[in-house]
């Protein structure tokens, strides 16, 4: 199908949809109108009648009280009934043709209520009961059922007047739609023949459409785009050359990794494969040999577990965490390195922090790391600093050591895989704490100087 029928279609459509809802909500209005002036006159016409029979009731006339109700029905030809109950509750006049409808004390009950209006639902159509006590405090109601004679009659006019309305709106639709079309079609047919330009490679060219406005201002960046594509095709051969070389640096990053993991497995290999060669040769093995060999194997599972955790997230389990309750904990667990290293803990600004979230079991294992670290950077004792602040984004937490600082040489390496300069080490710790803090949104960095100490810093977004 054509743009151009679509729109003639589309715009028909809408007008007519328009008038529709239009003659709708007034149709709706009117009803709505007419059956709340119907209400109204059967109050009224319910509240006078029942003035004029309330002294009749008290005399117990119940002849004069079916005259009075039979006049009035005689009169308004919309009332289909009307019956009167005295103060016992009991039906005394009535205009049913037939005897009293069974139930008819519950169509509209009053209860303490001085007016009321029932819609019910009749085999004649939908009837208003519009009920009033005759004398307040007792069962002497008098009740009118009134139809929607008027209302039926109202309705069907409005159909009337709906249809050829309906019709004429097609018909201007149809018409306008024809020429709203063709206005639209034809500088878009031009920008139609000038996306195939685009699309066989054909940069740099230009539409020409003599048009203002909304038109031309799309022309204006299609020739825009046009030589923007030009540009950058221009340079795609040099974004393909860097594509290569970060290939390339991929690539060389995971040799690096490898030959990292290659060789902090290979010593324990070599040890394990010693002993069980001489345990060939002689089968008794002592138990310096049996402890040598299940400390090789926990440090090659060591290796293993760390190096897992590198290259592999962990699934979250995301709870509110209070910095200053994790921080505490993990001064607990590193007590004795505390005590044995004769360190003195240094605590500020933990107590206000906003709390966030994360998995508290990776995070606590993001800053026993750094406090192990700082605890291991004084080995002749001194202060360890944890202070913390917070914006309106993000939380932050230092941990501060006296030591040796870190050399400048080796500060760009911190955080890669497998890097060390402990003898134990697996170079594994500060790479899995970048991943984890990253992992959650926010950041790890260090200020250091040679002699003078470290300065860790992890930031956090705040818990929402």
């Amino acid at each position: 199908m054509k743009l151009r029928t679509k729109i003639a279609i589309m715009t028909t459509a809408v007008a007519v949809s328009v008038v529709f809802f239009t003659l709708l909500s007034i149709r709706g209005v009117i009803i709505d109108a007419f059956r709340e002036e119907l209400e109204k006159r059967a109050v009224s016409i319910a509240g006078n009648l029942s003035d004029r029979v309330a002294n009749h009731v008290l005399r117990k006339d119940y002849f004069q009280v079916t005259k009075d109700i039979s006049e009035v029905l005689n009169k308004e030809n919309d009332v289909e009934y009307i019956f009167v109950t005295n103060e016992e509750g009991m039906v005394i006049a009535h205009t049913f043709s037939d005897d009293v409808p069974t139930g008819i004390l519950f169509w509209n009950p009053l209860d303490d209520r001085a007016t009321h209006i029932q819609l019910l639902d009749t085999e004649k159509g939908y009837i208003r009961d519009a009920g009033v006590k005759v004398f307040p405090g007792t069962k002497a109601e008098l009740h009118l059922g009134i139809r929607e004679d008027n209302l039926k009659h109202t309705i069907s006019q409005i159909r009337k007047m709906t249809l050829p309305i309906t019709i004429l709106v097609t018909i201007l639709g149809i018409l306008a739609s024809i020429v709203f079309s063709r206005l639209i079609t034809g500088p878009l047919n031009k920008f139609v023949e000038f996306t195939k330009v685009l699309g066989r490679g054909d940069f740099g060219k230009r539409v020409d459409v003599p048009y203002g406005g909304e038109i031309g201002y799309l022309a204006r960046n299609f020739n825009r785009l046009s030589m923007e594509l030009k540009t950058v095709s221009e340079k795609m051969e040099e974004a393909y050359t860097y594509t290569r070389l970060l290939q390339a640096e991929k690539l060389s990053t995971i040799g690096q990794i490898s030959s990292g993991l290659a060789h902090e497995l290979k010593n324990p290999l070599t040890t394990l494969k010693m002993l069980f060669q001489a345990y060939r040769e002689q089968p008794d093995m002592t138990k310096e040999d049996a402890e040598v060999i299940s400390k090789e194997i926990d440090k090659i599972d060591t290796i293993i577990t760390k190096f897992q955790g590198f290259i592999r997230e962990k699934e979250f389990h995301i709870s509110e965490i209070n910095i200053y309750s994790m921080i505490d904990r993990v001064l607990s667990l590193a007590a004795f390195d505390i005590r044995n290293y004769r360190l003195t803990v240094r605590r500020e600004m933990l107590e206000t922090l906003p709390p966030v979230k994360g998995d508290r079991a990776l995070l606590e294992h993001v800053f026993l790391n750094l406090v192990l670290n700082a605890i291991q950077a004084m080995p002749d004792g001194g202060d360890l600093g944890i202070s913390g602040k917070a914006d309106d984004r993000f939380v932050e937490v230092t941990i501060t050591d006296k030591g040796c600082g870190i050399p400048a040489d080796i500060r760009s390496k911190v955080f890669d895989p497998f890097f060390t300069t402990k003898e134990d080490g697996t170079g594994l710790g500060l790479s899995i704490v970048y991943n984890i803090v990253k992992s959650h949104g926010g950041s790890v960095f260090f200020q250091s100087n040679e002699g003078a100490g470290t300065v860790f810093t992890v930031r956090l977004p705040k818990g929402e």
